[in-house]
């Protein structure tokens, strides 16, 4: 009998793993993209040479922008294939709850994981986004994994694994790179302690190729610093922002700015932290093994705590919700392990089915807006009516980028009034395309001018404002479901 409820378990967990790769990929099939994605894509546009150059003046590490790379050079540009790209690491996250979770901890808990990577409403939105959140997590959630086997014993696959996601994660995101730090450190401590000498041979050995593969990257790193402490766009509104660091994980995929669109989450939020803190005194006082558990969730607090100290060192924030997605698998763990001691079925069923409605709930509305008929009006527009030789202007980098994507062939400038320092940033979107500062490039505009803003933006009068000189020929306006774009697309001729 005990055999067969094993293997009962078992089935239901690889019934599981499907329907959660079926359940995070089901908004994938689709073209559109918003700004952070239109970068993504036209960064897989440029070589690797110039993904390395052009990736060193953004706010991010350029090896997801090499993988979006090798994807184009095998399928040209497609993206569906690149969202495609994007759930695979989530898929693996999914199997890693049968493969390494319930192989080191037990069924129950490798089954909640699998069943929180599947559910958890943040998890669907962020797997078929075109950017690198979720290689991120994969490497960050694997390091943690061989970190924590290392730690029982040596195993040198084991550390040709911990080395590659070490290295992967640094290469990934900055949120990466102080994860990586932390659990490097963490487990070296741990084996000086111990004197396990072959472990120090290999995390020193590895830590060396490590810095000697970031070294070339330490120039960049210092510069992307330079701008942040110049001026970054992460900034802090009460009580929106501590609410979306609250309840990031259970938000999902929100429509709006609205921040009362993130009071139930919040809510579940905090009674989940709570529920937590409660179990975690109770399971101290019962003398219970928690080992993993307080290193996960330390693991978890303590990015969030450096990324909180270089913020008030910089002066400028870099504690951003999104970026929490990186340590997501630590998270999960954390939930995993406090939920598989529970004994009580009823709590247990009880906060589970809550998220799986929190997630469907929020993935039901991301697939509707996803492929929403709305979102490729303003790009078929622009199709029909847009000409090789008429040039294209924008001052809202939001709709703008997407336009830009899409229009390869005329002369697109960005009119970056506000000079954020973004010029090196953004040739990813050229040849012929061009930020400009002053308002001197109007007279090297063609006769035809489009000019895209978002609908309540004062565009095109604030660039073209001598009516002298131009004429308004036509204004149409769109809304797009997907991210709520809204769009004003202008077409101004030169008076001759």
């Amino acid at each position: 009998m005990e055999k067969i409820k094993k293997i009962t378990v078992k089935q239901w967990h690889i019934v599981l793993i499907i329907i959660g790769i079926i359940f995070v990929s089901l908004g994938a099939f689709h073209g559109n993209v918003w700004f952070d994605e239109a970068y993504s894509v036209a960064m897989a546009r440029q070589s690797f040479s110039d993904i390395w150059t052009i990736g060193g003046n953004d706010v991010h590490p350029v090896l997801y922008y090499w993988i979006l790379k090798i994807v184009n050079l095998i399928v040209g540009q497609s993206i569906i294939a690149y969202r495609l790209i994007s759930v695979i690491p989530i898929a693996i996250m999914i199997i890693l709850g049968y493969t390494h979770i319930r192989k080191d901890f037990g069924e129950k808990i490798g089954i909640i994981f699998s069943f929180l990577v599947t559910f958890l409403p943040v998890m669907a939105t962020y797997a078929i986004e075109i950017r690198m959140y979720s290689w991120a997590a994969l490497a960050v959630t694997l390091l943690a994994i061989y970190a924590y086997r290392l730690s029982k014993e040596d195993n040198v696959k084991d550390w040709i694994i911990f080395g590659i996601s070490s290295i992967a994660s640094i290469f990934l995101h900055y949120y990466g790179l102080m994860a990586a730090g932390l659990i490097n450190v963490v487990l070296l401590i741990y084996l000086i302690k111990n004197k396990r000498k072959k472990g120090l041979i290999f995390i020193i050995s590895f830590g060396v190729v490590q810095a000697l593969a970031y070294l070339p990257w330490m120039m960049y790193l210092a510069t992307q610093m330079s701008h942040v402490s110049n001026g970054f766009w992460i900034g802090f509104t009460f009580p929106k922002t501590l609410m979306e660091l609250l309840s990031f994980q259970l938000s999902g995929y929100i429509r709006t700015d609205d921040f009362r669109e993130l009071l139930v989450p919040t809510v579940f939020a905090l009674e989940l932290y709570g529920y937590m803190i409660y179990k975690t005194y109770k399971y101290i006082k019962e003398k219970q093994d928690l080992k993993p558990y307080k290193l996960a969730i330390g693991m978890f607090f303590a990015v969030i705590i450096a990324a909180l100290l270089i913020t008030i060192v910089m002066k400028q924030s870099i504690l951003y919700y999104r970026y929490l997605f990186v340590i997501i698998g630590l998270y999960i763990f954390a939930i995993s392990f406090v939920l598989s001691k529970e004994k009580s079925k009823v709590i247990v069923a009880s906060i589970l089915s809550v998220i799986a409605i929190l997630g469907i709930y929020y993935n039901t509305w991301m697939v509707l807006d996803n492929y929403s008929g709305r979102n490729v009006e303003p790009i078929n527009y622009m199709k029909e009516n847009i000409k090789k030789t008429d040039t294209v202007v924008y001052s809202d980098c939001g709709v703008g980028s997407v336009a830009a994507n899409h229009c390869i062939e005329p002369k697109v400038y960005f009119y970056n009034g506000d000079d954020w320092g973004v010029q090196e940033a953004y040739k990813c979107f050229g040849p012929n395309y061009e930020t400009v500062v002053t308002e001197e490039f109007i007279e090297d505009c063609s006769d035809r001018i489009w000019v895209i803003d978002n609908a309540w933006g004062s565009a095109p009068q604030d660039i073209f404002g001598d009516k002298t000189k131009y004429k308004i020929v036509s204004e149409e306006k769109f809304q797009t479901d997907y991210h709520d774009y809204s769009w004003k697309i202008t077409l101004i001729e030169r008076i001759k």
